[in-house]
């Protein structure tokens, strides 16, 4: 009796205990799934703000290789800076001006023109679209990719000292549709929570490439800016270049002979895809002895020997030295039976208005330390022609870019730079060597050898803060 009633009472003890721990334990489950769901919802929103962030990174990424593809396919446009009040820049950048262009738009216009050329007749269409993109890159709205990702091109800044180029460039990216692609204020996304944007800083360096014939010591022997040397019989003992007109586009090289000690690598005929740099300017102030002057057969021979007792000379830097230089503004030469002769060792700079026809005689020879290059003939006109005659030993520079060239007889060594060659009526090669290559870049009294930009690899990227004002950045 006693232990039945044990057990009831032990039995009734037991009563109302399952239900608090079923509450308990419901309570734990609901906790423990309201923590997961708030992890799965804070792992999600970061790692759609991983993906938005890995996105804009990638549009600046894209943006970079596309302003590096535009600029290698525009080289000269990597060499002025993006923004600019006046001058040369992409904001100014034009290929159709005639009348007072900019150097930037004189040299497109000649890139435009000369495209056709030695390429698919489209590529003057391909390049403007080039030139264009980056001029609009300019303006600093945003180019639109694909899925709702985006770059713009803050600025570009070329550093002449450094050859190098600092591309400043945003990427954006957006789980919606930008509306306005102008504008660019910091808080342009604040209508898309997931909307990510950054800032990339990459430095370029425009390295110089120069052809063989660029790279010597040297001038080249021959540089025309018009068709090709073909059409005359003369030889050239140094680097010919030339225009190429397509269909062919490629230099025949038979015009050109090897000395017996062949350079290396050897001389050859060929065409660039760049232009005649500018002349020096004419020096103002000279006496009134040394300008103007009209040489022809009539003057007495001491009046055709220089420099002459009378004149005086300027002091110029050339080759990191200080040297004597006699300049004088000529107005024509006109040579039949007389010649023209320049004393050894004396440097001579004719700034020519006229034409030339004539004998010019410059030997170095016989006096040591005589540089091949101390007479240099300028030509200025915007069309004329020099022809030179005869078989006196002529050493010199001669640049004339509107100007015919010709020669007759041999005896020339140095360098030509003209329109074209063997186009003068009356003045042409018998089939000798007509120019042998000698002048050294040195011996120039202005630096006339043109650039030839290359792009090379980044050597720096950085991020920085959207709003870093120009000058600022801690990435230059």
């Amino acid at each position: 009796m006693n232990n039945r009633l044990y057990l009831h009472l032990m039995a009734n003890k037991e009563k109302g205990f399952a239900l608090p721990l079923a509450v308990l334990i419901g309570l734990i489950l609901m906790v423990t799934g309201i923590t997961m769901i708030m992890r799965a919802q804070g792992d999600q929103s970061k790692v759609i703000a991983q993906k938005v962030r890995a996105d804009a990174l990638r549009s600046s990424e894209v943006g970079v290789a596309r302003v590096q593809d535009l600029l290698n396919s525009v080289r000269v446009m990597a060499t002025v800076n993006s923004h600019c009040a006046s001058g040369d820049c992409w904001q100014n950048a034009k290929y159709d001006v005639v009348t007072d262009p900019t150097n930037l738009q004189k040299q497109l216009k000649k890139l435009v023109d000369a495209a056709p050329s030695c390429s698919n007749p489209n590529a003057a269409a391909t390049l403007t679209k080039k030139i264009d993109e980056l001029k609009e890159l300019a303006s600093s709205n945003w180019v639109k990719l694909d899925n709702n990702r985006y770059y713009r091109v803050v600025r570009y800044n070329y550093n002449s000292v450094s050859s190098r180029g600092v591309l400043t460039l945003e990427g954006r990216s957006r789980t919606s549709a930008a509306t306005d692609l102008t504008k660019t204020d910091p808080n342009i996304d604040s209508d898309d929570n997931a909307a990510s944007r950054n800032r990339v800083v990459v430095t370029i360096p425009i390295l110089n490439a120069p052809t063989p014939a660029f790279n010597r010591t040297t001038v080249p022997a021959l540089w025309i800016s018009e068709g090709n040397a073909d059409g005359d019989a003369a030889k050239f003992q140094g680097d010919v270049v030339e225009e190429v007109v397509s269909p062919e586009c490629k230099a025949k090289q038979d015009k050109i002979q090897q000395p017996t000690l062949e350079p290396s690598p050897p001389y050859r005929a060929g065409f660039v895809g760049v232009f005649f740099p500018d002349l020096p300017k004419i020096p103002t102030g000279l006496p009134s002895g040394q300008k103007d002057l009209e040489l022809t057969d009539s003057l007495p021979l001491a009046q055709r020997t220089f420099p002459r007792d009378t004149d005086t000379y300027s002091t110029s830097t050339i080759d990191g030295k200080s040297v004597e230089v006699y300049e004088y503004t000529v107005n024509k030469i006109d040579l039949t039976d007389e010649k023209i002769t320049i004393t050894p060792g004396k440097r001579v700079v004719f700034y020519v208005k006229g034409d030339i026809k004539g004998a010019i005689e410059h030997n170095c020879a016989m006096e040591p330390g005589c540089k091949l290059g101390n007479l240099q003939i300028y030509a200025y006109n915007e069309s004329g022609s020099i022809c030179l005659t005869g078989n006196q030993t002529l050493q010199a520079f001669i640049f004339a870019p509107n100007y015919s060239l010709g020669k007759t007889g041999t005896g020339f060594t140095g360098a030509a730079w003209g329109k074209d060659w063997g186009k003068i009526s009356g003045c042409t090669s018998s089939g000798a060597v007509a120019v042998t290559q000698g002048v050294q870049w040195a011996d120039l009294i202005a630096d006339l050898r043109p650039p030839f930009p290359q792009l090379g690899g980044i050597d720096n990227w950085c991020e920085e803060p959207i709003d870093t004002p120009p000058g600022e950045s801690e990435c230059d």
